[in-house]
């Protein structure tokens, strides 16, 4: 997935709003935000709000906080960094794969999911995962799984292969509903 520019460990809750994509780390972003833009009007804007004992003690906070946030994040960074070089997702994709043209249904897509667990931005696994779920007979899934790829920025370059798998998918679904009343009908 590449190096994490410096400058987001700037900001605490960023990198993981980079990374992942993740909705408590934007909450966290935007308090600190919060938190620095009151600091500010309390200063230069305010100053007769609050004491200057309680703004000392506000902006000691701050810079503690942004500090411990800053630290943390690199070092949650580097540990995650460690643990992917340990398990290559290359290798996890090709091991999924493997298992797919092997016909090994449950191991594919217990390779995917974890891939996905890891990095649910990963718009291949995921679309590997729907055209799983569409050779099983899960079009329901599939379905589903091409609706949440379809929300992700980077899977733009893979509009073409997700507009085919839908079409095969609603197909198959199609086909999956008219068959009970052709047997119903006895045709």
């Amino acid at each position: 997935m590449g190096r994490m520019p410096w400058a987001t460990f700037l900001w605490p809750g960023l990198p993981l709003v980079w990374r992942r994509g993740d909705w408590s780390a934007l909450g966290v972003a935007l308090a600190s935000a919060a938190v620095l833009q009151f600091a500010l009007l309390t200063s230069l804007v305010w100053p007769e709000l609050l004491p200057s004992a309680v703004r000392n003690a506000l902006w000691l906070a701050i810079g503690g906080w942004w500090i411990a946030a800053a630290i943390g994040s690199w070092r949650r960074e580097a540990g995650s960094a460690a643990i992917e070089e340990a398990t290559d997702p290359g290798d996890s994709f090709s091991l999924a794969i493997e298992h797919y043209l092997r016909g090994n249904w449950f191991e594919t897509e217990s390779v995917l999911k974890n891939l996905l667990r890891r990095n649910p931005r990963d718009v291949e696994a995921g679309l590997m995962l729907a055209t799983l779920f569409r050779h099983t007979g899960r079009t329901a899934e599939a379905l589903q799984e091409l609706d949440r790829l379809e929300r992700i920025d980077e899977a733009a370059r893979w509009a073409l292969e997700i507009a085919m798998e839908r079409r095969w998918a609603a197909e198959k679904h199609a086909q999956a509903a008219q068959k009970p009343r052709e047997d119903i009908n006895g045709e």
